[in-house]
């Protein structure tokens, strides 16, 4: 099919349809009246009669049951032509566009066209007036992966079952699935990439068609550009109407026309300004979708991330930033990497978080602790009510959260435990904050809390588990326990007992501070004495009491206390309880290793399914290189004071320097720690949540994005390089668990 030009002269479109007629006797004529009344004139300028006569013939059998019809011509040098015909759908362009991408079709030139037809033939809506499209593309292919007669089929059939499911109301669906071939095509052909922004130029014209506004786009040619951009036009009710694409030497000239879907040009400059900042954010970002650990997941993200932009830029909001170096790239990366660092932060929190792009380099510089203090302060400066105090604690929570990941996640060169003193700095921050707003709710009722001996009574809050060691990742929960100095009474207007007041303390704490469950920040009361059965709060002589050699505390819980350190609240009352922590943990008592192995031994059994591996409970896992040691800390911590550290990293440089452990085991242990830490912090990644703890296989997608999550990218490192990375890694720390633990406890 020879395409011509625009600027040919208008045929006699009467003439043409006689010629038509004769070339297609078997067509009803209403087909013929409708191409004729309906297609504009560059349709007739563009196509013979041979060219139509094949068109009308196509869309004449365009019915139910075969709701598109294609055809096919092969050309020389791995090119071919495609002629679709089929019923004009809101958002198939899209589909048509994004299958030939996926199937590794790069467009070359097309022309699309749709037309009404008349109220009298049945549609697939009834009798009402509908539509039908006839789009021609000049397609070239690789070599290697040839559009032939088997390809060409399954083109077909995966293209009406796309139109079924449009025409069915299942636009998501036929997004999902198409999305996920696109992106594996682009990853077996890998194009040049570049840091920096393509040269783009977007025109848009309302002069040129009295019906339709024409948007002309001059840009290199980037990959499923057309599938996202058509897709991003039918979220914000655009119509097209008519598409003209040239391409050459990597450069494309795409001419759309386009319209509201409810009717009418795009002419405010607030609709202008929707209509250029979608076309060219979505230009700019295809081109980094290959920087993406998980690209479909990106698409799915930005996509609903435009639709926002796209409102901000209808109201003249200044949108300069996202042009800045490395912003659309960090925005790919964040996109394609977590679905909650978008479901829990920039899609709830669009408005504050947004903005954190604006300026990443200041975004990405580490605060301390006392920077992060006052950050809060200001925060909670004018909010006296209850309510205010504390959507301002997590308003200030979720941004400075989702700084901190943000850094993390486009520096994974920063030495791990960078990421941890952050998120451990920031909890500290924000328990501190809570302690003081629940303070202040409660002593305007009840007064402040007092001693027997009239006394001030002081409260302070500790961390256990990843939070005491100060090796908090993603999705890291809060393990934390709630001191107080002793019993007495509030001095009113209301008086209670002390116990009461700091059972309402926690109370407060826990609706403080929001969280998902098993999400970043979940408060967890589980390991304070008894448990579940215990109260949320612990007097300093119940904590002595329970925690002493022949107290009720289980063998379990003298190894969890090794974690235990102040985090918020009085001094004093810390330093008293980590000394009572020091002399119960690293005492001459001996400790219960059988017990603690045969505790490993079912978690081994209970917490991980047949055939998983999990990373942090299988054989192998991070528990146990953290369980060796403690064993380690608990069996020497008597006679060798700098064991007795919570941190686990510490703790291990501490048994080299005293000579409990050789420099090969200690160098196995800590870059099996290390990497283990980090795998665990990509496979929580994507969905933030805290059980997300096993590896899926190896031969599928999911690992693939855990790899490029892990920086193993296929020209850098495939897969398989991971797997046997955590294979050699898990088979070390087994067999250093059991030579200290099983060894030992023989």
């Amino acid at each position: 099919m020879q395409q011509g030009s625009t600027a040919a002269p208008l045929p006699d479109r009467q003439m043409l349809r006689q010629e038509v007629a004769q070339r297609c006797p078997d067509v009803p004529l209403q087909v013929l009246d409708e191409v004729f009344a309906q297609l504009d004139d560059d349709y007739f300028r563009v196509f013979t009669a041979a060219q139509i006569a094949t068109h009308v013939l196509l869309l004449a059998a365009v019915d139910e049951q075969h709701p598109v019809q294609l055809r096919v011509v092969s050309r020389p040098a791995n090119r071919a032509e495609l002629l679709v015909a089929a019923y004009d759908l809101f958002g198939e362009f899209s589909m048509i566009t994004g299958l030939m991408a996926a199937y590794g079709l790069n467009i070359r030139d097309g022309q699309v066209f749709s037309y009404h037809r008349g109220p009298g033939r049945a549609t697939p809506w009834g009798t009402a007036p509908g539509g039908l499209i006839v789009d021609v593309f000049s397609v070239e292919y690789a070599a290697e992966r040839p559009f032939d007669s088997t390809a060409q089929a399954a083109f077909t059939a995966q293209l009406t079952t796309l139109i079924q499911q449009l025409r069915t109301g299942q636009l998501q669906e036929a997004r999902a699935s198409l999305s996920g071939q696109i992106i594996a095509t682009m990853r077996t052909a890998p194009q040049a990439f570049s840091a920096h922004l393509l040269p783009v130029e977007i025109t848009i014209d309302n002069e040129a068609s009295a019906d339709w506004t024409v948007v002309h786009i001059h840009a290199d040619d980037t990959p499923a550009f057309l599938y996202s951009l058509s897709t991003a036009l039918a979220m914000r009710d655009i119509y097209i109407y008519r598409v003209n694409i040239a391409s050459s030497l990597g450069k494309v000239h795409d001419e759309i026309f386009v319209r509201w879907r409810r009717g009418g040009k795009i002419t405010s400059a607030a609709g202008q300004r929707e209509l250029h900042l979608m076309v060219m954010l979505i230009k700019e970002f295809t081109h980094f979708l290959t920087v993406a650990p998980d690209p479909v997941m990106a698409l799915q993200h930005f996509d609903r991330l435009v639709d926002r932009l796209a409102d901000d830029a209808a109201r003249g909001e200044d949108l300069q930033w996202l042009w800045e170096d490395n912003t659309l790239k960090a925005l790919a990366t964040v996109l394609g990497s977590s679905h909650f660092l978008w479901e829990d932060f920039l899609r709830l929190h669009y408005d504050t978080l947004l903005p954190i792009f604006k300026d990443l380099r200041a975004a990405e510089q580490r605060l301390s602790k006392d920077d992060l203090t006052a950050r809060l302060q200001q925060a909670l400066q004018g909010a006296t009510m209850s309510a205010a105090g504390k959507h301002a604690l997590n308003a200030f929570k979720d941004q400075e959260l989702f700084r901190i990941d943000l850094g993390h996640l486009l520096h994974r060169e920063r030495p791990l435990g960078v990421f941890s003193d952050e998120l451990a700095d920031l909890a500290e921050v924000v328990l501190g904050g809570a302690l003081e707003l629940a303070q202040n709710a409660l002593q305007a009722r009840y007064g402040q809390p007092q001693l027997m001996d009239g006394h001030a009574c002081t409260f302070a809050l500790f961390g256990l588990g990843k939070l005491g060691g100060r090796e908090l990742g993603y999705a890291s929960d809060l393990e934390m326990l709630c001191v107080y100095s002793g019993q007495g009474q509030t001095s009113g207007p209301q008086q209670i007992a002390v116990s009461q007041y700091a059972e309402l303390l926690v109370q407060q704490l826990l609706d403080l501070i929001v969280a998902r469950r098993s999400g970043t920040f979940e408060i967890d009361l589980r390991l304070r004495p008894f448990g579940s059965k215990g109260p949320l709060a612990t007097s300093l002589d119940a904590f002595r009491e329970y925690y002493r050699h022949g107290g009720q505390a289980a063998p379990f819980e003298r190894q969890a206390l090794i974690k235990l350190r102040g985090v918020a609240g009085d001094s004093a009352l810390r330093q008293a309880v980590e000394t009572l922590r020091d002399a119960f943990v690293y005492s001459a008592e001996p400790f219960a290793l059988e017990t603690a192995i045969q505790l490993r031994q079912r978690q081994r059994h209970e917490l991980v399914a047949p055939g998983a591996v999990d990373a942090k409970y299988s054989q192998g896992g991070l528990v146990d290189i953290e369980y060796t040691v403690q064993y380690l800390q608990l069996r020497h911590g008597a006679t060798v004071p700098a064991l007795r550290t919570p941190h686990t990293l510490a703790a291990l440089q501490a048994l080299y320097q005293a000579d409990i452990i050789s420099a090969t085991v200690y160098q196995t242990l800590h870059d099996a720690y290390v990497f283990l830490r980090r795998l665990i912090d990509a496979l929580r990644l994507a969905s933030g949540h805290a059980h997300d703890l096993v590896l899926p296989a190896v031969d599928t997608d999911a690992f693939v994005f855990l790899a490029r999550r892990m920086g193993y990218w296929e020209e850098q490192g495939t897969p398989a390089q991971l797997a046997h990375t955590i294979a050699h890694h898990m088979q070390q720390a087994a067999r250093l668990y059991d030579a200290y633990g099983l060894y030992e406890g023989a």
